[in-house]
C-alpha cells in the first residue's frame, strides 16, 4: 500500500499551506524608493525531525527599483542565497516554483536572523513587507 500525496501540493514541502496571492503593484518605503511587487515575504519554520528544523522564505521580488536613478534591477536570487549561507555558515537551496516563485530553504531556525538581513543589509524588502509566521 503506497501513499500518494496529492498532486497540487509542491514538490518541496507536502505540508505547506500557500500565502495570499501577492498583488503587484508600486509601493514605496520609508526611504522614499519606489519597488515592484511589494507584496509581503512569508518567512516561516518547518519542523523536521527532533531538533531539526527548516526556514523557508516564500515571496521575493524579482525587480527592485532604485531611488535615486529609477532604474529597474532584477534579483539575483543564486547570489542572494549565497550570502545568506555565508553569514549564517547554514546549508540551503533555491526553489523555482511556477505559482510560488523563488523559495528559500534554510536549514535551522534562523527567521529573525534572516529577516533582519533582508531589511537592514541586503535592503531588498521593507520591515513592513516580512511577515515572520511562528514567532
Amino acid at each position: 500500500a503506497q501513499a500518494l500525496l496529492p498532486s497540487a501540493l509542491p514538490f518541496y514541502y507536502p505540508s505547506y499551506v500557500p500565502p495570499p496571492q501577492p498583488q503587484t503593484k508600486m509601493f514605496e518605503d520609508e526611504f522614499g524608493r519606489e519597488q515592484l511587487g511589494a507584496e509581503k515575504v512569508h518567512i516561516q519554520m518547518q519542523q523536521r525531525n527532533g531538533r531539526k528544523s527548516l526556514t523557508l522564505i516564500v515571496g521575493m521580488p524579482d525587480k527592485v527599483k532604485l531611488p535615486k536613478s529609477g532604474r529597474i534591477l532584477e534579483v539575483d536570487h543564486d547570489k542572494l542565497l549565497k550570502t545568506i549561507k555565508h553569514n549564517f555558515r547554514t546549508n540551503g537551496t533555491l526553489k523555482r516554483d511556477g505559482q510560488h516563485g523563488c523559495v528559500y530553504q534554510l536549514q535551522g531556525d534562523i527567521r529573525r536572523e534572516v529577516a533582519n538581513f533582508l531589511v537592514d543589509f541586503a535592503m531588498i524588502i521593507t520591515k513592513e513587507q516580512v511577515n515572520i509566521h511562528g514567532s
